[in-house]
């Protein structure tokens, strides 16, 4: 069997099931509709992160800087609030269920196992841990907080949970008939908010008491659901598959393969598995850079940022090199046509018109490249980074950003210096490409003699 016949048998129907399957979809949908959350979040940050010292200094004398933290703390910082609702939002879209209704029943259950913490207790627990003691008639002020901590990026894996469980249990109770009916004339919005009412207590109450059964399992430092998937689940998934570059690679690679059968690969294998990961840790990197670290120093070397800067610079199978490269020198009008109609797009990151006007579907000539192109960039971009010649990422970009502009936004500091990778990636790819390139140019030019003959 060829290795073109083993993929369309073995891999391609595994990707189908994975780009269909409804909860992964659900999950990539929800954080899709998280982009304009995250990258507000995220440009503030810059803005007030942004290691320039005399432009720290004015933002500092006029009283801004505290403001331009604002926006990140309701936004980055309480991310898992945003996922839940989303995700929930999205997959009851399947179930043709009320989308609002999922999703506030989600959101009111995630918030129901998340630990409260009291400003007495935490103040209290400080003084007797530091053996320290109020002055007379000081009392400790008492009031009721939700702490960042697992509202966060560490409680992104239970969001995503609590989503998906919580949504097809409203879904399977709405269709066992477990619902306050309302007579008809009734508004359809009220009706909808006492159908779910039902539901909803069932759901929240069995989430509760799984949260309090939790905590009796024989689990050093699990005190509730919130700490054992982020134990368990989500801290060890981040480092064994986010935080490493050869589940990066291998991600990379695996996307740039489907596409190369007509899937899209990044549809299919990034957004699903790997941007629920990539984003905790790009969030992980925000806060530590809003702390005062380093760009050098923050936590993630990869994320979600890595990504979009290195991954996918100039569109999938990095083909800007390329581009440029058919816009100037192709022989073939057909080729150099094609780059100059694609170069403004591709500048954006949208290469369709290249990918499928090569083609680079299912074209032999081009596998090697496409595949390679992108994994290089990953590669070196990674190795760059770990030697403190490139900065760790913070920003996450808006789709459609221009190659170069997309480096300068990505870090607070030394950014220049991810978009003068981003060039240098530009000439690495088109090398990479240009002698697989030039055989199916020669005979473009070939065929295009031979037809000019023929009339």
């Amino acid at each position: 069997m060829s290795f073109q016949q083993t993929v369309q048998e073995k891999v391609l129907p595994v990707a189908n099931k994975i780009a269909s399957n409804k909860f992964l979809k659900a999950v990539s949908d929800g954080f899709m509709s998280l982009m304009p959350v995250i990258i507000i979040g995220a440009i503030f940050s810059l803005f007030n992160t942004l290691s320039i010292a005399p432009y720290q200094k004015f933002i500092t004398s006029i009283g801004l800087k505290p403001l331009l933290a604002i926006p990140n703390a309701i936004t980055n910082d309480i991310l898992a609030i945003y996922a839940v609702f989303f995700i929930a939002y999205n997959l009851a879209k399947h179930y043709d269920k009320d989308q609002a209704s999922a999703g506030l029943i989600a959101l009111i259950t995630f918030f129901a196992i998340t630990p409260i913490n009291n400003t007495s207790s935490i103040i209290g627990g400080f003084l007797k841990t530091n053996k320290l003691e109020l002055a007379k008639g000081v009392t400790v002020p008492a009031a009721n907080v939700i702490p960042y901590d697992w509202i966060g990026a560490k409680g992104l894996f239970v969001a995503i949970i609590v989503a998906l469980v919580s949504t097809v249990l409203y879904s399977k109770l709405l269709d066992r008939g477990l619902a306050i009916k309302m007579p008809d004339g009734v508004p359809p919005t009220i009706s909808k908010s006492f159908a779910a009412l039902m539901p909803g207590f069932v759901i929240i109450i069995l989430f509760m008491l799984a949260d309090r059964a939790v905590t009796l399992l024989p689990l050093k430092g699990i005190t509730g659901i919130h700490s054992m998937v982020y134990t368990l689940v989500q801290a060890p998934m981040e480092a064994f598959l986010g935080n490493n570059v050869g589940s990066y690679l291998f991600a990379i690679f695996i996307a740039q393969l489907l596409w190369l059968f007509g899937i899209h690969g990044v549809t299919a294998v990034i957004l699903p598995i790997f941007y629920p990961l990539w984003t905790s840790l790009t969030t992980a990197n925000l806060t530590a850079a809003n702390a005062g670290v380093s760009a050098f120093a923050l936590p993630n070397i990869i994320n979600r940022s890595f990504f979009n800067v290195y991954g996918v610079a100039g569109g999938s199978g990095l083909t800007l090199g390329l581009c440029i490269y058919m816009m100037l020198r192709a022989r073939s009008k057909q080729y150099k046509t094609l780059g100059k109609l694609a170069f403004l797009s591709n500048i954006c990151g949208i290469n369709e018109p290249l990918v499928f006007g090569t083609p680079m579907v299912l074209n032999p000539y081009m596998a090697i490249p496409w595949i390679v192109a992108p994994m290089a960039s990953g590669l070196l971009a990674y190795i760059l980074t770990a030697m403190n010649i490139l900065p760790r990422l913070t920003t996450i970009i808006p789709l459609g950003t221009p190659i170069v502009m997309s480096g300068f936004m990505a870090s607070g500091t030394a950014s220049w210096r991810v978009a003068l990778f981003q060039i240098v990636m530009v000439a690495i790819s088109a090398v990479i490409y240009i002698p697989f390139f030039r055989a199916i140019d020669k005979k473009a030019q070939a065929d295009e003699i031979a037809a000019e003959k023929a009339n």
